[in-house]
């Protein structure tokens, strides 16, 4: 066999194995997103998300876990990035850095179904999803009779037979809330001493995006994509056909 037939074959060799091993894919980057805010993602958070990261040249993937779960998912770098928590939950974690610009505001309140019953009132039976943060100390605080249910729907199940006086509730786990419930009409009314902002998180393997994250949620507050600058009506209106008045 002659020196160039040896090499012919050589290369042949090369250029097949090649072939059959392509170049993976660029990585998938994952978002954490609480399950308060549903189960299947969201359309207006997925454009949020995606107008968040456009400019770093990365389309996120949405995935939606149990509240402590996702975080610990996050934390243990398996996920990238964590939607939307209070800085004392995120604080918790230590492989997550806070984008320090907020991306928007928990708005926490009473939603009601009678408006005399919407409030904070000594001994009240309120019912409130198990993963909410600060659950117990705010049920001492106010000296309330407090629940702990596991999914949205169950809260407003709750509601609708009367069994609790309120939900205790952000304006964005109340979409999930009161539009799986079955009544027409409820009420809100905003407790403004847990009206708290909430933040961006990413794992601390992609600190090199933080600053970039932080320049794009100033830009996008100014566009109107951020719920801060937002009315309560302008929160509350879930487009579900179910009417919600502000107390």
């Amino acid at each position: 066999m002659t020196l160039t037939t040896i090499l012919l074959l050589l290369a042949l060799l090369v250029s097949t194995q090649v072939k059959s091993n392509p170049r993976p894919d660029a990585a998938v980057f994952t978002i954490d997103v609480t399950e308060a805010a549903g189960k299947a993602p969201q359309k207006s958070t997925i454009r949020l998300f995606n107008r968040l990261y456009a400019s770093l040249d990365i389309k996120p993937t949405l995935i939606y876990l149990p509240s402590k779960r996702g975080l610990t998912t996050v934390n243990n770098g398996e996920l990238d990035a964590e939607a939307y928590r209070f800085v004392s939950v995120g604080q918790r974690y230590a492989n997550l850095i806070r984008i320090d610009e907020p991306i928007g505001v928990g708005n926490t309140g009473f939603f009601c179904v009678q408006q005399n019953t919407c409030g904070i009132r000594k001994n009240d039976k309120v019912a409130m999803l198990s993963g909410f943060e600060r659950a117990a100390e705010i049920c001492v605080q106010f000296l309330l009779s407090c629940e702990y249910v596991s999914s949205a729907k169950g809260l407003g199940k709750l509601l609708d037979q009367g069994l609790v006086q309120g939900i205790l509730a952000t304006t964005l786990e109340g979409k999930q809330i009161i539009c799986q419930a079955n009544g027409d009409k409820y009420f809100f009314k905003l407790e403004p001493s847990l009206v708290r902002y909430g933040y961006h998180f990413v794992h601390r393997k992609h600190q090199s995006l933080v600053s970039a994250l932080a320049e794009n949620l100033r830009e996008m507050r100014k566009e109107g994509w951020l719920n801060i600058d937002k009315s309560l009506a302008q929160l509350t209106d879930y487009g579900c056909g179910k009417q919600v008045e502000i107390l």
